[in-house]
């Protein structure tokens, strides 16, 4: 689901205008509150996610010490149950149902905290808009909307609580302004001092005395080495810049796993890159929500692209990936 993977609910229409008035400074200002409001400030709530004919409920527990460590609790209220717990950047998920528990580094975004902590750059890509006042879960707040320039990358708004910033409801919508995911708060309070115990596991002591399954292997990097992967994009989306290129020894894995990190200055796409084990399946694409996922077999490897993108974007990136070598010999 959204919320667990490796991580928008208004009515006004986000448009394309064919020549956007000037970046309005107030409301980038917004965007940059809201960012460092969802890290920042101590807030527990329910919140709804939804996406097609889904819905899921979870509530969350955030809370920042006096020494500024970051502490969250996530559970989801509907379906099987599961529970997430931060401590800055590790991440344990306990999964009841199966017994299991999975520990990992952050490595995503979710509600409310949905924006990156740098917008350098957004504006190249992106307009921004401050718009009407309005009332989410007993609170105040203001519609602050982000909209592309192109067809390349979602359009986005959120209602932001107007003393702190906390973006208390959050959508993201397509180049038809579909909703593609909506996430809302239902219930909210703000502020409070650190409570260790609002964001303990429930399932710890549990899991332990009955000897869960632990699965570290997202943890099983060997070594990172930023370096030349050999691959190239020979048809980069406009706007996006690579951000990151690294090779990447996983324990139990023969060759290494190349990735390739693209951003816009507010969505990232990442490029996995390894040697194929299997005989070459057919190309696939799969979406949750905003995300989607395009898998691709190419020259004895699979390609693997995600993001938070239009399919086309995703599809796009992926199909004009090529070994550096295969694009000199066609010069």
């Amino acid at each position: 689901m959204r919320i667990w993977l490796l991580v928008l609910l208004g009515v006004s229409s986000i448009a394309r205008a064919e020549s956007p008035p000037a970046q309005s400074q107030d409301a980038l200002n917004w965007l940059k509150k809201m960012a460092a409001a969802s890290r920042q400030l101590n807030y527990t709530g329910t919140f709804v996610y939804q996406y097609g004919n889904q819905t899921e409920t979870s509530r969350v527990a955030h809370f920042v010490n006096a020494a500024g460590g970051e502490f969250e609790r996530l559970e989801t209220l509907d379906g099987p149950p599961r529970e997430v717990i931060r401590s800055n950047d590790q991440i344990v998920c306990y999964l009841p149902g199966t017994r299991s528990v999975l520990v990992e580094q952050r490595n995503g975004r979710h509600f409310p905290a949905l924006l990156p902590a740098s917008l350098a750059g957004i504006s190249d890509n992106y307009q921004v808009r401050k718009e009407d006042n309005d009332r989410i879960a007993g609170h105040d707040c203001v519609w602050i909307s982000i909209l592309p320039r192109d067809n390349l990358r979602y359009g986005r708004r959120f209602c932001a609580e107007v003393a702190s910033g906390l973006p208390l409801r959050a959508r993201t919508v397509d180049e038809k302004n579909h909703a593609v995911e909506s996430f809302a708060f239902t219930q909210l309070t703000l502020g409070g001092s650190f409570n260790r115990d609002q964001v303990r596991s429930r399932y710890a002591d549990k899991a332990k005395a009955q000897n869960w399954r632990v699965d570290r292997s997202a943890l099983s990097i060997a070594s990172e080495t930023p370096a030349e992967t050999g691959w190239v994009v020979n048809n980069q989306p406009v706007g996006f810049k690579k951000m990151m290129e690294v090779k990447r020894s996983i324990a139990g894995r023969s060759s290494p796993v190349s990735h390739i990190v693209f951003s816009d200055g507010l969505t990232a796409v990442s490029v996995f890159i390894e040697v194929a084990t299997k005989p070459a399946s057919a190309q696939s694409l799969s979406h949750q929500g905003a995300v989607n996922i395009y898998i691709r077999p190419y020259a004895g490897h699979l390609v693997t692209v995600v993001g938070e993108a239009p399919a086309a974007t995703v599809m796009q990136i992926a199909n004009s990936l090529e070994l550096k070598a295969a694009t000199a010999s066609v010069k």
